[in-house]
């Protein structure tokens, strides 16, 4: 997986996770954030790093892109 995360890619992670999605989602929890007007994440759906079954992908953390960035700035 990417360490940074584009604009794009941020907004829909933070608006999963406003509505409750941490770690992971579904394809119907997608479906359910789209009719909300969140915009359908292709990124996700269509890179296997992030696939973690039939219609289930992990969602990547922003604290963890965050301090993956910090870490290899600081070596």
């Amino acid at each position: 997986m990417q360490n940074k995360l584009t604009p794009e890619q941020e907004s829909f992670v933070k608006s999963a996770n406003d509505k409750g999605f941490t770690t992971k989602i579904s394809r119907k929890d997608i479906v359910s954030l789209e009719n909300d007007g969140v915009k359908w994440p292709r990124w996700l759906v269509r890179d296997q790093a992030y696939r973690i079954g039939r219609g289930s992908y992990s969602l990547p953390t922003l604290g963890q892109v965050t301090e993956a960035e910090d870490s290899a700035k600081s070596e």
